[in-house]
């Protein structure tokens, strides 16, 4: 069976992954978890076996947000526990490591994500609050809205940030952190 575009994210960009399947989560929610709708969506990208693979996933995302009982938001607890995962290896990064370039890059974007927490909904983390924002970007992008110059050189910076984090990450995956 063909890989899927969630684990195709999941293996090159942890961050892209994670946008992914909170974009998903809302795409589910929006077709009222209607697995045929989603079908005729899917059918014009995908054929054969990748079809399947992706209604596959689609299919086992419905269930486990019925199971979970987040039928209207929140995230799944798989991906709450990624999350854990990112905020540890961030902490780790900075206080254990003392990794200095990431943390030039943590404090490059640090005040900007603090800006838009003020003005929006802040996470539980830091990396919370990092994907929140790319979240956020992304939404409007994709509703054809743009976002003031100094608000995309904000996002600029976080999203270098939340790149680091992702290649770190794939890095200690690997073992080679």
């Amino acid at each position: 069976m063909s890989q899927t575009t969630a684990a195709q994210k999941r293996d090159q960009h942890v961050v892209e992954y994670l946008l992914y399947e909170w974009q998903m989560e809302d795409l589910v929610r929006a077709v009222e978890f209607d697995l045929g709708a989603l079908r005729l969506h899917l059918s014009s990208a995908y054929e054969g076996d990748r079809l399947d693979a992706e209604l596959t996933w689609f299919a086992d995302l419905m269930r486990d947000l019925k199971r979970e009982k987040k039928l209207g938001s929140g995230h799944r607890m798989a991906l709450d526990e990624l999350m854990v995962e990112l905020t540890y290896l961030h902490r780790t990064l900075l206080d254990v490591l003392q990794d200095k370039a990431y943390k030039e890059v943590v404090d490059a974007a640090q005040p900007h994500l603090a800006a838009m927490e003020a003005r929006g909904e802040a996470g539980k983390s830091e990396v919370e609050s990092m994907l929140i924002a790319l979240y956020g970007w992304l939404v409007l992008r994709m509703s054809g809205k743009s976002v003031t110059p100094g608000t995309q050189e904000s996002l600029d910076l976080i999203r270098d940030w939340a790149n680091l984090l992702a290649a770190k990450y794939i890095q200690m995956r690997a073992g080679a952190l």
